[in-house]
């Protein structure tokens, strides 16, 4: 059940990379078109106040084998420049300056110290050190900012959290929760904040679902998107296709502000909905997981309203909307929850899918079943002062 529970995880976070990812035309007015009669599958562009374009990539097809990626389920700016860039299939996390080079890797595939044997995800702490999950291991391995391996917290159960965000008193991350009754097993995730052991100090939120060997998707709609700022508050998200909804918490759990907004339910089109599924194979195929198992997974039909939350170098909060043909975000302030602007993505025939990553140190993007080959993008806005 443990492996079960992080195969789920490690794969909802692979679907919800590819969940606002299109391949339905637009014209040039924003006009999208219907896939079937009475069942659009995509909505008019918003205003958009703030264009981001991609500026230049790292990666190749062939060649050094540094460069060359398997899937890439992670990249982030470091706080010195530098991008940090997660491969699932290759199992290891190298650091690239933003021209390229290869200049470090983190750890490394294993079950010593400092090793993982499966990798999801990663975080950056504020001094530029790494906290890297290792669910198949289950621990979790610190790094220092020069790539040392420093410690590893284990005993979480039934596996450490698979998305973490780090703060001052530890992290904050969630986690695969497992419940079973003489009735029944009930799955799901939870949100909480560590500090000095595997023994979580308080939660925030914990939705759990019935488990059903055949309908596996239930328990990827447990999910929340989450992260944090500076100054000590969490944002959530739930995974929903129903409602447009954000929270901020205090870091003791209490609610600062909420966000509701009314949007249009948007149904995904018969190709993204087949991407989707090739995407769950392909992160089968680099776990070694039966692909079979992709068919246990009903792809949602509706759009996802909040497909992630990032916090940016100016404490705005980046709210990605999955509705649209390309990576959408409404941007609020951290402190009060106002909305300031909305900001988009250019994209083109080449570049349809890609996943946008924003952190406090810079703009990173990748396509998570790229049609070519794996290549993480370097993003920057158009507007030079929209960081300054």
């Amino acid at each position: 059940m443990t492996k079960l529970l992080f195969v789920i995880s490690a794969f909802a976070i692979l679907g919800l990379m590819a969940c606002g990812a299109s391949t339905d035309p637009a014209d040039e007015s924003g006009e999208v078109q219907q896939a079937h009669e009475d069942q659009p599958t995509g909505i008019p562009m918003p205003e958009i106040d703030y264009w981001l374009e991609i500026t230049d990539s790292i990666g190749v097809e062939m060649g050094d084998s540094n460069l060359v990626f398997g899937q890439i389920v992670g990249a982030q700016f470091l706080p010195d420049g530098n991008v940090a860039i997660a491969d699932m299939m290759k199992s290891k996390i190298n650091v690239f300056s933003q021209q390229g080079s290869f200049l470090a890797t983190v750890g490394r595939e294993g079950s010593g110290p400092g090793e993982y044997l499966m990798l999801s995800t990663f975080a950056i702490t504020e001094d530029g050190g790494f906290i890297v999950p290792d669910a198949m291991g289950g621990k979790l391995n610190f790094y220092d900012q020069e790539y040392n391996f420093i410690d590893a917290m284990t005993g979480f159960f039934p596996t450490p959290p698979i998305m973490i965000s780090s703060v001052d008193e530890g992290f904050v991350g969630l986690k695969p929760v497992f419940e079973q009754t003489e009735d029944e097993i009930n799955i799901g995730m939870g949100l909480y904040l560590w500090t000095d052991s595997s023994d979580h100090d308080i939660e925030y939120t914990m939705n759990m679902v019935p488990f059903d060997m055949d309908d596996l998707t239930s328990s990827v709609k447990t999910m929340v998107f989450f992260d944090t700022d500076l100054n000590g508050h969490i944002f959530t998200a739930p995974y929903s296709t129903e409602e447009y909804v954000i929270t901020s918490l205090s870091m003791d759990g209490e609610e600062v502000w909420q966000i509701i907004e009314d949007h249009p339910r948007v149904k995904k089109s018969d190709a993204e909905m087949e991407e989707e599924r090739e995407l769950l194979r392909s992160g089968m195929a680099a776990t070694g997981t039966p692909a079979e198992m992709a068919d246990h997974f009903q792809i949602e039909e509706y759009k996802v309203f909040v497909g992630g939350l990032s916090v940016d170098n100016k404490n705005r909060l980046w709210a990605l909307s999955t509705l649209y043909d390309t990576p959408v975000f409404r941007v609020y302030d951290c402190a009060t929850g106002d909305y300031l602007f909305t900001a988009a993505l250019r994209t083109d025939e080449t570049h349809e899918n890609v996943t946008v990553n924003v952190n406090r140190y810079g703009i990173t993007g990748f396509e998570a079943n790229s049609q070519s080959w794996p290549r993480v993008y370097i993003i920057s806005p158009e507007d030079s002062t929209l960081f300054l």
